[in-house]
Formats: structure tokens, C-alpha cells, sequence
């Protein structure tokens, strides 16, 4: 949506509006995308043509004799055919600038020049949007104010606002909205036009007799016109928005309505349409404005007693068009399905802006909107009008139960902390809200309002989110979303990551090595070899180990990290590169657990008795370490299997103590069936050692004697020894 700020401030009469409006837009909810001022223009003149000749010394120059305010002549010579004794015209007299340009007096051709004559481009207008030739120079019958400033007078100082509305709200496509939303925040005068005044009144009946069907609403006005020319102020109104003027007072209004209410309006010739009109569907062929032929398929247009006059808030037919010499007319606004109105632009190629405004969704107030600025230009340009025929009922808008606690919620206050409230609650009424008790209504131009949590946005919107103070989080980041490198710890081991499938067959879902009471089987599976989940990652991994070494890759040292049974996250290692001591290290330095006990694993058949060890941490079995049975496996593979135990460790600092480190050899005799861990243990848990090693291994018939290595400070030394020893 383009809107002028000058305009804009029309109708905040007590509020000068400056740039800073950027900022408040954007906080009730729009996007300012641009603001450009239109023209760099200063110090040119209005000028009235008093004689115009031939230069006798040029044959491409013109001499121009003008008459300023105050009596005032100059004379400029100009290249341009078109200059023409009693039209008024602008002028960059000397001292005006445009830019860094700064103009002056040139003796050309033996004549002085006082300057230089302007279009409207060079004013800051887009020519292509006015119906003046961009080569002529500024020629107008209508009498300028010469005694005014043209800056002034044509609205040179206006800066244009490019803005995007919110996608659900097609009522703020327009002045009138925007306009009275800003005055509602600044609790200031809104100051429309004056539409309900009680002189605005028809001075005929029409004849028209409208039908809707497939319409939601569908209405006419006609207006009978005896000058069709538009006013050369709402022509370049239309300019400074972008929108095309044709110079014709119907079609030019159609766009004014467009723009100030958005009322999507189309103008017809009245001579050449029937009275009863209706809207519906429509297959087959149709000539648009340009003459041009094309074909549609189930699009909603607007037909009379014997002809398509129109393709609903789309496009007119060039049969019914409101050309120059038109003076009798009917407008007409409609309520549309917006979808099928975005089809009806799909199948003519073109989005014009009355298509994109239908097809975004209008509502039957703003219809009602849209034939009340139709009927004030009317009697402001002085051309007689008929009633509104179809027109809607005014009813109240949506409206939702009231909910405080949920915007108490919202604001993050109690109910007692709402009174912050009291001046939004008194702006949210300027716009048409209406609060009691029970129950909140919205302005009946909105229908967006479906929810209470649309009513809370409103309050937000004109609260000010800005005024919402900032709360640090709750979350510490660095302790949330601390980065797992687990798998960058493996790889730096030497391993490389592969990926299997969690799904296994039941033949292959041998191994169960943590002891899972229940296997997981699918009551719906692909095939049968994805229908359980494994109970162990090793025997997907020993797949993947085997496809490997077909494919002569001979050295395997691999890992995984994935699920097994219900929900139960494990790393898996393979490996033929590493023995059992190097991937015992590895489980270590990964976990960073020292106090890891590895103890026989002999209690499971598919798991090598003599070379495989349980991983235990606190009494409980968090991983094995091993080979496969030989009855098994035919590939010769240490494998490992362990939880990713995460410990919360807090570091304690101690002093330092730099006297250096003893060690001490205990030679133990246990029982046959005795573990050297248990003396292990029974040490690390009444001393605070630094390693302990097995260093000897001597086997008799009735014991085993194992020698161990003990290394820690010197007093610890003293204890054990005294102990053991």
C-alpha cells in the first residue's frame, strides 16, 4: 500500500506528522517498507503565458514572455512546440533549484532565458502516470493561483510511504484505517471526510434492479456527470500512489475509493447496460478494456439482461467502458468469494489493484464505505446521484468472550497488574471496539477478529510492544546447549562412524547381552528383516563388518551410536586393528570414568567366555567388552558395547602438592576363584591413590598369586603399606 505522509496528516489535523511515523506504523503492526521524499524541487513558480514566438535567430527555439504574481514578467525560451498564450504553467525562475541544480539567467540565440519551463516529471511526478505527453511542456486551461507556492499548492514536499499491510487484514489496505489507528494511538482528533453530511443526498431514483446469486453482496449507484474531465489535484493524487489517471472523472473516483476506503469499484457506462444485474459464473470468450479477446473458464463476472458487462472485481468489458464523453454512470462495488476472485485474475493474466484487494478478502462494511466516499465526491464535484441500490445493513462486528486472566497470561502480570491497560482499552474504543464484562466487539470492518487472542494482539498493538520490559531467561545457555562431540571423540580414536538400521529380523536378533526381559516386535514391518528391534547394536555392526571384508577391506575399526530395545541409546565398537587392552582404554578415555570395573562375561552363550568382560559402574552392568562365540561368528572382531553414562562431575581444586609420587608392590594370594578387583576396589575406597596397575600373575595348584602396583603420595604409601604389608 502507497500512502503520502501530507495526506496522511489531512486527517490528523491536532498532530504534526514527520518521519518518526516510520516508527509508530511499524508498531501497530504494518511494515513501513520505503519513504522517499517525491520531489527535490524549491523555489520554481506558478506563470501565466502572456506571448509566445518564434526566436529569429533559432529555428528550434520559442520565446516565451510570462507573467508571475505580482505582475511580474520573465521570458524563457524553451525547445518544446506546445506553448500556448493564456495557459498557466510552472516555471524555474532564477535562484530555483531542483537537486544541486540551481537555474539562472542564459542569453540564448540573442535573447536573454530567465530560467526554464517544467513538465509535471520534472516536478517529481511520474509522467507516465498523468495523461500529459512527457516532451510537451506544462500547458493548462484551468487557472493556477499564481500568488501561491507551487511546492505548496501540488504537494511537492510529500514523501511517499511504501507499506505492507498484515496479510489477514484487507481493511487496512487504505487511508481510512490507517488514519484512524494513528490518531487512536496518539490520542489525537481523527478528522474524516465529512461523508454523512446531511446536505448528501440523492437527487434521483435508479432504475437499476441488482440480483447477488453468487455474490455476497452486490450494490449500484448512478451518477450522471456534466464536466468528465477529473480535477488536475486528485490526478496527481493518483500519481503520487502509482495508480494511472485517465483524465476521466468515473474511472479516476473508482481509484480514489480503491485508495481511501479500500472499495474495490468499477464504473460503467449506464447507455450501455441493462437494469437487472446479477453476478455468476462464466465459461467463454470476453473482450476486456484494450479491445483484447480472451477466454475464461468459471469465472464470476456481471451480466445483464443480455450480455457480459464485467469480470467481477477483476476487469470490465471494453463494450461497457466509461470512455471521455461518458455522462451517464454506474458504479458498482461488490462483495466477493476472495478465492474466486483470485481465479478471475489467474485467467485474464493480470493483477490489477482491484483484483488483489478483492482477492484478499472485503467485507460488507467496507462496501459501505466505499458508496459513501462515491456519494461525497459526487456532491463535492457537484454531479448529480441516484440512491444506493444493494446496499448492505450495518450490523455489529465479530465479537469474543473476555478472557483476563489469558491476558494477564500474555502480559506477564496478574489481573491486578491489567490497569496498565486503561489507555489502550480507551484507544481500542476510538477504532470501534465496545468492551463490557462478559464480552468484546470488534469494529464491524474488521473480520479478522475471530479469537480472544486477536483481541490481545490489539491491545499489544496499541500498548506498545516497546513498552514491555525485557526478562533475562530463565535457561543458562552454556549449560543447556552444552555441543555433543561424543562421535568427534570416537572419531579421534581412530574410528569411523556407520549407520544401520535400529529394525532387525528375528534370526539375526541373536544377541541380547544387557539381558531385555521383552523383544520389541512390529505388528505391522516392511519384510521380515525389519521386524524387531534389535537388542543389541553389535549385530547390525557385525553385518556391516562383514560386507566390508567380502569387499577385501580388510582393516575394520568402526562405531555407532543408536537405539536398541525401547528407547535405550548405546555406542557400539568393532574393531580387528585394536586388541582388548586398546579398546578397554578407549571405553576409559571416552567415558572418563577411571573406576570402571570389568568383570568375566560367562552367563551368555552367543559371548566368548574367555576373551569378554561386563562393563560395571556402581554395581550395575553398563556395557560388555569381547568377542562373539566362534559358533557364532567366523570374523575374528573385537567388539564393545556401552551406555554414554553422562556423570555431573564437580571439579574440586586442592593444593598443589609438587613432592613427587611413590609406588608400592603388594603380591596377594587369592583363592582360585578369587577377582584381584575386589582388593582393587576395597583400596580405591579407603585411599586416595593415583594409579593401580597388575604387574605379575603366578598360578599354583591351590591359589593365584597376582602382584599389583599401588602409585600415590608418599604418606598414602606409608598406610597401605602398613596395612598390607
Amino acid at each position: 500500500m502507497i500512502v503520502t505522509l501530507k495526506e496522511l496528516n489531512k486527517f490528523l489535523p491536532n498532530k504534526k506528522l514527520d518521519l518518526t511515523v516510520e516508527k509508530d506504523i511499524n508498531n501497530l503492526g504494518y511494515e513501513v517498507e520505503s519513504i522517499t521524499p517525491l520531489s527535490d524541487v524549491k523555489g520554481v513558480k506558478f506563470a501565466k503565458v502572456i506571448n509566445v514566438y518564434q526566436n529569429p535567430n533559432s529555428k528550434n527555439l520559442t520565446v516565451v514572455e510570462l507573467e508571475l504574481a505580482n505582475n511580474k514578467q520573465i521570458t524563457i525560451q524553451t525547445n518544446a512546440k506546445n506553448a500556448k498564450i493564456g495557459c498557466y504553467t510552472t516555471a524555474f525562475v532564477e535562484g530555483s533549484s531542483k537537486g544541486d541544480i540551481i537555474f539562472g539567467s542564459k542569453k540564448m540565440a540573442g535573447i536573454e532565458s530567465q530560467g526554464m519551463l517544467s513538465n509535471f516529471n520534472e516536478l517529481g511526478f511520474d509522467i507516465s502516470k498523468l495523461p500529459f505527453k512527457e516532451e510537451d511542456l506544462m500547458m493548462l486551461e484551468q487557472p493556477l493561483p499564481l500568488d501561491i507556492d507551487p511546492v505548496e499548492y501540488f504537494g511537492l514536499d510529500d514523501y511517499i510511504i511504501d507499506i505492507t499491510t498484515p496479510a489477514n487484514r484487507s481493511d487496512a489496505n487504505s487511508y481510512y484505517v490507517l488514519a484512524r489507528e494513528l490518531a487512536a494511538y496518539y490520542d489525537t482528533e481523527f478528522k474524516w471526510f465529512d461523508w454523512d453530511n446531511k446536505k448528501i443526498i440523492n437527487k434521483y431514483k435508479t432504475k437499476i434492479s441488482p440480483s447477488k446469486h453468487q455474490a455476497d453482496y452486490l450494490a449500484f449507484m448512478e451518477c450522471k456527470t456534466y464536466k468528465t474531465n477529473t480535477n488536475l489535484l486528485d490526478m496527481l493524487f493518483l500519481a503520487k500512489h502509482g495508480v494511472e489517471a485517465k483524465n476521466i472523472w468515473a474511472v479516476d473516483i473508482s481509484n480514489l475509493t480503491l485508495l481511501y476506503t479500500g472499495a474495490p469499484t468499477h464504473a460503467y457506462d449506464k447507455d450501455k447496460i441493462g437494469n437487472k444485474l446479477t453476478c455468476r459464473n462464466y465459461t467463454g470468450k470476453v473482450k476486456i478494456l484494450g479491445d483484447k479477446e480472451i477466454e475464461v473458464n468459471d469465472t464470476l463476472a456481471i451480466f445483464d439482461e443480455n450480455n457480459l458487462i464485467s469480470l467481477a472485481c477483476v476487469m470490465g468489458c471494453s463494450e461497457t467502458a466509461v470512455k471521455n464523453d461518458t455522462t451517464h454512470i454506474a458504479f458498482e462495488i461488490g462483495v466477493f468469494d476472495s478465492k474466486k476472485v483470485r481465479h478471475g485474475a489467474k485467467e485474464v493474466k493480470i493483477d490489477s489493484a482491484s483484483s488483489i484487494q478483492g482477492g484478499r478478502g472485503v467485507n460488507a462494511h467496507i462496501l459501505r464505505f466505499g458508496m459513501k466516499y462515491l456519494q461525497y465526491k459526487a456532491f463535492v464535484d457537484k454531479h448529480p446521484f441516484s440512491n444506493v441500490i444493494g446496499l448492505p445493513k450495518s450490523r455489529l462486528g465479530n465479537s469474543v468472550l473476555q478472557n483476563r486472566k489469558k491476558l494477564a497470561l500474555y502480559a506477564n502480570t496478574d489481573l491486578g497488574g491489567l490497569k496498565v491497560f486503561e489507555d489502550t482499552e480507551k484507544k481500542l474504543k476510538l477504532i470501534g471496539f465496545r468492551m463490557d464484562k462478559n464480552r468484546i466487539v470488534a469494529p464491524n470492518y474488521r473480520k479478522d477478529i475471530q479469537t480472544f487472542e486477536d483481541v490481545i494482539e490489539e491491545y499489544f498493538r496499541f500498548y506498545g510492544y516497546a513498552n514491555f520490559k525485557p526478562l533475562a531467561t530463565l535457561l543458562i545457555p552454556f549449560k543447556v546447549d552444552k555441543r555433543d562431540i561424543s562421535k568427534s571423540l570416537l572419531q579421534a580414536m581412530g574410528y569411523k562412524e556407520v549407520r544401520t538400521f535400529t529394525l532387525d529380523s528375528i534370526l539375526n536378533n541373536y544377541l541380547n547381552p544387557f539381558g531385555f526381559e521383552n523383544t520389541i516386535k512390529l505388528q505391522t514391518f516392511v519384510s521380515k528383516e525389519r521386524e524387531v528391534i534389535r537388542n543389541s547394536i553389535i549385530t547390525s555392526m557385525l553385518q556391516v563388518a562383514n560386507y566390508n571384508t567380502k569387499r577385501k577391506i580388510d582393516k575394520i575399526n568402526i562405531f555407532e551410536k543408536g537405539m536398541i530395545n525401547n528407547n535405550k541409546y548405546v555406542i557400539g565398537l568393532v574393531t580387528n586393528i585394536k586388541g582388548f587392552a586398546e579398546l578397554k582404554q578407549d571405553i576409559v578415555n571416552y567415558l572418563k570414568i577411571s573406576n570402571l570395573v570389568f568383570v568375566p562375561f560367562v552367563d551368555n552363550e552367543y559371548i566368548h567366555p574367555n576373551v569378554s568382560a561386563k562393563i560395571m559402574f556402581n554395581n550395575e552392568m553398563i556395557g560388555w567388552i569381547g568377542k562373539i562365540h566362534p559358533r557364532y561368528a567366523k570374523d575374528d572382531l573385537w567388539v564393545a558395547e556401552f551406555k554414554d553414562i553422562k556423570l555431573n562431575n564437580q571439579l574440586v581444586f586442592n593444593e598443589y602438592d609438587s613432592s613427587p609420587l611413590k609406588s608400592l608392590d603388594i603380591t596377594f594370594e587369592l583363592g582360585k576363584k578369587e577377582n584381584i578387583g575386589n582388593k582393587i576396589d576395597e583400596i580405591n575406597s579407603k585411599y586416595n591413590v593415583f594409579a593401580i596397575e597388575q604387574i605379575d600373575k603366578f598360578v599354583t595348584d591351590v591359589c593365584n598369586k597376582i602382584t599389583i602396583r599401588i602409585t600415590a603420595e608418599s604418606n598414602i604409601i606409608d598406610q597401605i603399606n602398613n596395612q598390607y604389608n
